[in-house]
């Protein structure tokens, strides 16, 4: 069946509707997942073009893939729209991906970094996430188990991706915590998983990108699984290509069980759901599962925790007015749960619900904090090989 196909099998029946950020926050069919598909099938069938208000229509969607898991037909509407942006690649990046792609060029040239005005533009832009630190002293080694030994795992992540370098702390917090459940932890100098890039157009940059993760992984041997550190985008983006490997959030790894005494983390945290790890890892559920057991700590999910913030898909450079609408909504639901902080699955969820102004952590760093505060002799330290020579 061709890609566009797809397109014929949407009924208009509206149980995307309430799925749908962009819905929910304009009320306009053209920003919602049916009505989307309806202006991509008039564009292909020729009683439509690809410009002005269609197109911006289309390009106001967050990519957080909700629709799918309410569609009745199972339209695979992911497929559809990338199909679509492939097709109509310039016209698609005319719209709002020319500013997310000059910002990925200064970024990844790092000249932006240092020269001004790019680095004033970048730290306006992505806030804290160019204001962190480098993991680079981190990569290219091998983390011992402690104890019995469970298994080798690869940790997918990177120093190229804005994601991990201006945050440090939640691969220290993932290799402390899987060493001491039992895990070699080999972690090799891989590239972006290209998410960003496939997401924005640049699907010849991702999928080279791809090409050379699987030539790293292919590399290794050996590895019973590829972890990845609690960002549902990345996961998602590997299980597209890495197809001979097991790909898994740090979570779902643990779920056989935690080892060790969990200390006590008495703070009650608002939860929202990383749109990847629920709608297509599916590994939200077992995220919370492994942090219940955690003695004092409070989880209260959103009222919208299984709706996107909007933080996605550099969706606030791109949709500043929609991004900021969404999470106004978000605000109002963090703030009457009067929490003390947020849990974010995420990287990009991190990023927008900062914005909200109460701490934001991570799964892995909330069950490190927990170890750390418990008797457990050995903990938090690591110790570590070289990977490469």
């Amino acid at each position: 069946m061709k890609v566009f196909d797809e397109l014929y099998r949407c009924v208009h029946c509206g149980f995307c509707l309430p799925t749908c950020p962009t819905y929910l926050a304009t009320g306009l069919e053209g920003k919602s997942p049916r009505g989307r598909l309806h202006l991509m099938k008039a564009v292909v069938e020729g009683r439509a073009e690809a410009k002005g208000k269609l197109l911006e229509y289309l390009d106001s969607c967050v990519y957080c893939l909700r629709c799918e898991t309410a569609c009745p037909s199972g339209v695979r509407y992911g497929e559809v729209y990338e199909e679509f942006f492939k097709k109509y690649k310039n016209e698609m990046q005319s719209v709002s991906y020319r500013r997310v792609n000059l910002l990925f060029n200064l970024l990844n040239s790092k000249i932006g970094l240092r020269i001004a005005p790019y680095a004033k533009i970048l730290s306006q832009e992505l806030g804290s996430m160019v204001s962190g630190g480098d993991i680079s002293d981190l990569v290219g080694k091998v983390y011992e188990a402690k104890g019995d030994f469970r298994g080798r795992v690869a940790l997918f992540v990177s120093g190229d991706c804005v994601a991990w370098r201006y945050r440090r702390s939640i691969v220290e917090a993932a290799l402390r915590v899987l060493t001491w459940n039992g895990y070699e932890v080999v972690v090799p100098r891989f590239a972006c998983c290209g998410a960003p890039y496939r997401h924005s157009g640049q699907f010849e940059k991702a999928e080279a990108l791809a090409q050379r993760n699987l030539s790293i992984l292919k590399e290794l041997r050996g590895v019973d699984a590829v972890v990845v550190p609690n960002s549902g985008g990345c996961q998602a983006e590997l299980l597209r290509y890495l197809r001979g490997f097991k790909v898994i959030d740090a979570a779902q790894l643990l779920a056989d069980g935690l080892r060790g005494v969990l200390g006590e983390v008495k703070i009650k945290l608002a939860v929202q759901h990383s749109c990847h790890l629920m709608n297509v890892a599916k590994a939200h559920d077992v995220v919370l599962k492994i942090l219940s057991k955690i003695p004092g700590l409070v989880l209260a999910p959103l009222p919208s925790a299984d709706v996107c913030c909007a933080g996605g898909n550099m969706y606030p450079l791109r949709h500043r007015k929609i991004a900021d609408a969404v999470l106004a909504k978000k605000r109002e639901e963090v703030l009457s749960l009067s929490p003390d902080g947020i849990l974010a699955e995420s990287p990009s969820c991190l990023q927008q619900l900062t914005k909200i102004g109460l701490p934001v952590y991570f799964p892995l760093e909330i069950l490190d904090m927990s170890y750390a505060r418990a008797e457990n002799n050995g903990y938090p330290e690591i110790r570590a090989r070289p990977l490469y020579g």
